[in-house]
């Protein structure tokens, strides 16, 4: 082989070895931490932690299946009475609150004036890309945990660079004191399906204490559902829904890049890859419980899941969202006249288990038209 091609041979290597690394996969061994990966935890409370340099506590990483080129999580513990070192990063980030209760000091640019908000067990809030701030653990007595997923592995696939991630004093917008007061605006959200608020605020109080969800009876099991959007973040968003005891929802797929956190409620969920649907998983589920919608990380792919109520109260769960970057963010649903009927099958015998009866009307498996009351 002639110099000049060999050459050429190792420059095309190098090329396409930097088009192919896995830029955040490098970052996250770098952190010292723990990574995790899967499609369900049982428990994000018993997820363990680690000392975490670059924040200034304890931590680890969830990776869940599917989403790995769009968003991420991390478990972050603060001790007790503890601060965590200051923070300022081109991602977004959704933060939901775990257990414990305390404050966070924001800032937009370096030297100027500071806002602070507080936060409790339950509370939902946003942190917008490249804002500094820090977290301040307000009990002496126990930790506080909080949950985040972050849009931080495209931004190192884009750019493959952390100081420009982390040590940017660009300024998108300044963020007014009162940005996490926890007012909110509110639009109809879909006027087509009948269903759902659009709750617009940088910071929910209190989760599982909210009350305004509007029925959503597009996705069946007579439950309710409001849509979070937090005017700092662009590519990440929330939305919370309930059903009844006695009842499961539609069974729908979707990209991945969602986070699912069981607020209230005992049940399960069926997860399946298009076109595999005999080969579904099913994962169990009870309040602190986290699981993804994909089974493996194949990306580009819609994935089917479906959730059932088993327990003795409604299910409440938190979803928080990545827009997807490597499909367009549709939805396929399938009707319950048209589901297998192993899965009505599947869902009477757990609900023997728990000693509870099924509460779905007869009328939906057999009538497409049926309207679940609002």
């Amino acid at each position: 082989m002639k110099k000049e091609t060999l050459e050429e041979s190792l420059k095309e290597k190098e090329f396409f070895d930097d088009v192919n690394r896995d830029y955040y996969a490098e970052f996250q061994q770098e952190e010292g931490i723990p990574v995790y990966t899967g499609y369900h935890f049982n428990d994000i409370k018993a997820v363990r932690v680690k000392p975490w340099a670059r924040m200034g506590g304890l931590g680890a990483y969830i990776n869940l299946y599917g989403e790995e080129l769009s968003g991420d999580n991390y478990v972050c513990e603060i001790p007790p009475g503890q601060i965590l070192k200051p923070q300022r990063h081109m991602f977004e980030e959704l933060v939901y609150v775990v257990s414990g209760r305390g404050a966070t000091n924001f800032w937009t640019r370096q030297g100027g004036p500071k806002g602070i908000f507080e936060w409790q067990e339950q509370s939902l809030f946003a942190i917008p890309a490249n804002i500094g701030y820090q977290h301040f653990n307000g009990d002496d007595t126990r930790p506080a945990r909080l949950f985040s997923k972050t849009t931080l592995p495209a931004l190192f696939q884009y750019f493959k660079n952390k100081e420009f991630i982390f040590d940017n004093d660009y300024v998108f917008e300044d963020l007014e004191r009162d940005s996490y007061s926890g007012d909110a605006k509110i639009y109809k959200a879909d006027a087509a399906h009948d269903h759902k608020i659009s709750w617009v605020a940088n910071f929910i109080p209190d989760v599982k204490a909210f009350d305004q969800m509007t029925s959503y009876v597009w996705r069946g099991g007579g439950g309710r559902s409001v849509d979070f959007y937090q005017p700092g973040l662009v590519r990440i968003h929330s939305h919370m829904s309930e059903f009844p005891v006695g009842r499961y929802k539609k069974g729908h797929a979707h990209p991945p890049g969602r986070s699912i956190i069981l607020i209230t409620g005992k049940g399960y969920s069926l997860l399946w890859q298009p076109g595999h649907e005999k080969e579904k998983k099913k994962v169990d589920w009870v309040p602190g419980s986290l699981f993804g919608v994909g089974l493996t990380n194949l990306q580009g792919e819609c994935w089917y899941h479906q959730h059932f109520n088993t327990g003795a109260e409604p299910a409440r769960y938190l979803v928080l969202h990545v827009n997807a970057i490597t499909l367009r963010d549709k939805h396929v649903q399938v009707e319950y006249v048209d589901e297998e009927p192993e899965i009505r099958e599947l869902f009477e015998s757990e609900l023997a288990k728990s000693g509870v009866k099924s509460n779905m009307p007869s009328e939906c498996y057999t009538d497409p038209n049926f309207k679940w009351k609002k």
